[in-house]
């Protein structure tokens, strides 16, 4: 008998596996690459022009929508932090004027927004070892023998080291610095309006005040009306009854 060929029955994977293309790499970068895909957040924070960076546009509106939502904490000065531990970094560039003053940019060289399959190289920053020096007894080789790995030397670390941690911490105090300021416009612009809200209800209260002089003056004057309207309906009362009694 001649056998029928069999077709091999492959499995479909779930709906959310086949949308979740995302390279292996952090959930911190998934965040950020997902966040920059979605539209509705374009106006506060979008990919640059070329596509090699990304500009937060608004920091309180960032800081105070966003954050929450992509990253369960509203905290700028620790997002800045989390960049600078997987090599992120705040830079300049000519398009900051188009952004506004207050619009922070920052880049890493394989994150980009057509280059989702080089998420994977977006590593977070291990710590270097710090490096040792060879010892030996009495100050040098004796008898052939070879020397000991050394003690760690406390502190020592290269240029480039101690740049990208100077750089990352500048960033992070960059980023405290702008978000304490944007704390106190906010304060003092919630005073302003405070204050004008003063203002006008110390005005209406001053509104009402003579209002209600002018009503008790007009009180007065209807009391003192109404007095001399008694006073006349007695006069003529007492008129009438004198005329009467003569006609009797």
């Amino acid at each position: 008998m001649k056998r029928e060929p069999t077709h091999q029955i492959h499995s479909v994977p779930p709906l959310k596996e086949q949308e979740d293309t995302m390279p292996a790499t952090s959930d911190f970068v998934k965040k950020l690459y997902k966040m920059l895909e979605d539209h509705t957040f374009s106006h506060v924070v979008s990919w640059g022009p070329q596509g090699d960076c990304f500009v937060v546009k608004d920091m309180n509106e960032f800081t105070k929508s966003i954050l929450p939502r992509m990253f369960k904490h509203s905290n700028f000065a620790s997002f800045v932090r989390q960049l600078n531990k997987y090599d992120f970094h705040k830079v300049k560039t000519s398009d900051d004027a188009q952004f506004g003053e207050h619009s922070w940019t920052f880049r890493h060289p394989d994150f980009h927004a057509d280059r989702r399959d080089a998420l994977e190289n977006i590593k977070r920053k291990v710590p270097a070892a710090r490096k040792s020096v060879p010892s030996s007894s009495n100050g040098g080789l004796s008898g052939g023998r070879g020397t000991s790995s050394g003690s760690p030397v406390p502190g020592e670390t290269s240029n480039a080291e101690l740049a990208t941690t100077l750089r990352g911490q500048t960033d992070s105090l960059l980023a405290s610095h702008s978000s304490l300021r944007a704390q106190n416009d906010n304060l003092f612009a919630t005073n302003e309006s405070l204050r004008n809200q003063v203002g006008r209800a110390e005005e209406r209260i001053r509104v009402l005040e003579r209002q209600y002089g002018d009503v008790l003056v007009e009180m007065v004057n209807f009391q003192k009306g109404m007095a001399q309207q008694d006073s006349l309906m007695q006069g003529l009362i007492q008129y009438f009854l004198g005329e009467g009694g003569e006609c009797l």
